[in-house]
């Protein structure tokens, strides 16, 4: 796997340039989007101003405890989120909030489990402000989920892979990996099944230690595991780039708002010649789409239309905001 060594500078402020230095975000676009992992190594203590533990703790600190984004994995003892949490005290009640226990969290940790919070992006300004760069420079969604384990002996996930790119920003302690090449090209989230690496040596085994990168396209497997002894956390910035599968689904929609047999039900029941009329029929509509000159060229602009906008608040001001720069 290629590795290189990160210039000095405020990854956060210089968005995906910021993170992948030295390369160039035209270099990594160009020539390295999608094609395969590579690692940086950065200077300790890199991500400092970006994220870290104080963050952290005031992230669980003042939010409730929400499953939907705050998660455990794989806990040594089975202990569920809910057993690390509490009710929130209140004046009055509006449903049945609760927030997390630091000593039940702790104790969880300790015996295995790893944290997750999806989505941290949200939850803290100065991630928001690197995410929104790095969705401006892809023209995709891009969304941080952060993990963080004690140092205990077990793994947060099973051997897997994403079906979305990733870069990971190893921002506190170490993570050893384990990374083999994808079993099938490309593969889609629930419409594919790729078969596991065969046992043996990965195509790349080490560590990411504070202030590291790693680029993951989809479809590569990988294991993650703690390093005994020491608490880690890093955050995962994964997109899901705009695909070929994708572009059909927009010409399906063009192609049911211009053509009634598109829209027609299946001749289950229809006599044989009439069934195979209709299917000509549908064969003919199929193929002059697809030799219909710029038509397939439009319809992909539309879907590389970006990221949708975050929310962006100017109160007190009244009215409507316009969209914010992506």
């Amino acid at each position: 796997m290629d590795t290189f060594t990160a210039d000095a500078g405020d990854c956060a402020a210089e968005g995906l340039a910021g993170l992948l230095s030295p390369l160039t975000e035209s270099e990594f676009l160009s020539h390295r989007l999608g094609v395969g992992p590579f690692l940086i190594r950065g200077r300790e203590r890199r991500f400092t101003g970006l994220f870290g533990w104080p963050q952290l703790n005031e992230i669980l600190a003042a939010n409730r405890a929400d499953p939907s984004r705050i998660h455990l994995v794989r806990s040594a003892d089975g202990i569920p989120l809910a057993s690390c949490s509490e009710p929130v005290p209140q004046l009055s009640r509006r449903g049945r909030p609760s927030r997390l226990r630091p000593e039940r969290l702790d104790a969880a940790l300790a015996a295995g489990a790893t944290l997750v919070v999806d989505g941290i992006e949200e939850l803290d300004a100065r991630l928001r402000e690197l995410v929104a760069g790095v969705e401006s420079s892809l023209g995709a969604l891009v969304q941080a989920n952060l993990y963080v384990n004690l140092g205990g002996a077990h793994q947060g996930f099973h051997t897997h892979w994403d079906d979305h790119d990733v870069l990971v920003l190893q921002t506190e302690g170490a993570k050893r990996w384990d990374i083999h090449p994808p079993t099938i090209d490309y593969p889609v989230g629930v419409l594919s099944a790729p078969p596991k690496p065969a046992a043996g040596a990965a195509s790349w085994s080490g560590e990411l230690t504070d202030g590291d990168v790693l680029y993951l396209p989809r479809g590569w497997w990988h294991t993650v595991r703690a390093v005994e002894g020491t608490p880690s956390a890093h955050l995962t910035l994964g997109t899901r780039l705009p695909s070929a599968g994708d572009l059909l689904r927009r010409l399906l929609v063009h192609l049911v708002s211009e053509h009634g047999i598109v829209r027609q039900d299946l001749p289950r029941f229809a006599a044989p010649d009439r069934a195979d009329g209709w299917y000509a029929a549908l064969r003919q509509v199929l193929a002059d789409a697809a030799a219909e000159p710029g038509l397939l060229e439009k319809l992909a602009a539309e879907v590389d239309a970006g990221a949708p906008a975050r929310p962006r608040f100017t109160l007190p001001r009244r009215g409507p905001l316009e969209a914010g720069p992506r």
